[in-house]
């Protein structure tokens, strides 16, 4: 059991059929003064005598007596941090998998005292021989990600972070129990108005990765998603509003018979006004988990009434030199680009995290 001596710093690493490569490691960490944190995610009898090897070099093991993921796994070793590492300072996590060096480990430290109340990633370059779903996987997920949140990450799937001490607590209620756990962390980075600051380190696959259980696809899902649902929600709304658009342009077309160009402006007008209900409750609830508060709907119509003018002047003017039913088109897809920055960064995000940005 931890005693009042423990290190400032404790490395917590998740173990799941760890290979001789754990004990090196543990023995490193801890020759370098380091308080080391296993949890053994199997409860297979076969790797109990590594786990053995590193109590003797001097690290605490929890164990969970079936698997349950690198999610649950490290969130089991933040709670046993909670109850029994009052005094830490900050917890890094590292892998069991040889992927992270000793010295990348005290490069993550370092940061984190420089800047104590940021996430710290250790990113790695992806160059050399480096798998090509590993590569491919983290390329995707990084722009994906920067769209669903607005922050810029280079490697979002590193295991090699510095997470401070006061934002433990909240690091155990991400939702979470494998790989997804880790990308849920970077999508609650903007809600815990915790700055992320990366630094390099060693970009090692060992046997080409064949013993990660990491799936590019499947454990980035949470972060697609987000612009998933937002596509989803804009071509529900799309429907209405162009449907709305075709039905109306005729009538209105009769009162400016030698006015087209008006006819669309009014018909684009009109029909945004209804698919802008819809667009609304449908964004807040669905894509953006209901933030933003009461005032998002001030936010969100003060940003319709400027897409509904913009749009209408545009559609106006194209619809003299196209058919009016095309013009609407091109224009609706820039302004859904623009649409979905803004209301990230200003309309479904709570005065608090708008306030805290802003004195960043």
């Amino acid at each position: 059991m931890p005693t009042e001596n423990d290190k400032r710093y404790l490395v917590l690493i998740p173990a799941y059929k760890p290979d001789e490569r754990l004990i090196t490691l543990t023995e490193a960490l801890v020759a370098r003064g380091l308080s080391v944190l296993l949890v053994d995610d199997g409860g297979q009898e076969r790797f109990l005598h590594i786990f053995a090897r590193c109590e003797q070099a001097g690290a605490h093991v929890v164990r969970h007596a079936v698997n349950m993921g690198k999610g649950r796994a490290l969130k089991t070793g933040l709670n046993e941090i909670l109850l029994h590492f009052a005094d830490v300072r900050g917890v890094v996590t590292a892998d069991a998998d040889g992927q992270h060096t000793p010295d990348d480990i005290e490069k993550v430290i370092a940061a984190m005292e420089e800047h104590p109340r940021a996430l710290v990633l250790g990113s790695r370059a992806f160059t050399g021989n480096v798998p090509f779903k590993s590569r491919a996987g983290n390329a995707i997920t990084r722009v994906v990600y920067h769209l669903a949140s607005g922050v810029r990450v280079y490697d979002t799937q590193t295991g090699l972070r510095g997470l401070p001490a006061d934002s433990l607590q909240a690091m155990v209620a991400i939702d979470g129990e494998r790989y997804e756990y880790e990308m849920n962390v970077l999508l609650k980075l903007r809600e815990m108005n915790m700055p992320v600051v990366e630094v390099p380190i060693q970009t090692i696959y060992i046997d080409d990765n064949k013993g990660s259980h990491f799936h590019p696809v499947r454990d980035a899902w949470r972060i697609y998603r987000v612009i998933l649902r937002f596509i989803f929600s804009s071509a529900a709304s799309f429907a209405i509003d162009y449907g709305l658009y075709l039905l109306l342009y005729p009538l209105f077309a009769r009162l400016f018979l030698a006015h087209p160009g008006w006819a669309a402006g009014v018909s684009y007008a009109a029909s945004r006004i209804v698919s802008s209900l819809v667009n609304y409750h449908l964004n807040k609830h669905t894509v953006f988990g209901g933030q933003g508060g009461h005032s998002a709907i001030a936010r969100y119509y003060a940003l319709a009434a400027v897409q509904l003018l913009v749009g209408a002047g545009l559609t106006s003017l194209l619809a003299r030199v196209v058919p009016a039913g095309l013009a609407k088109l091109p224009i609706d897809a820039c302004l859904f680009c623009i649409s979905f920055i803004i209301q990230r960064d200003f309309v479904f995000r709570s005065r608090h995290h708008r306030k805290a940005s802003r004195d960043a």
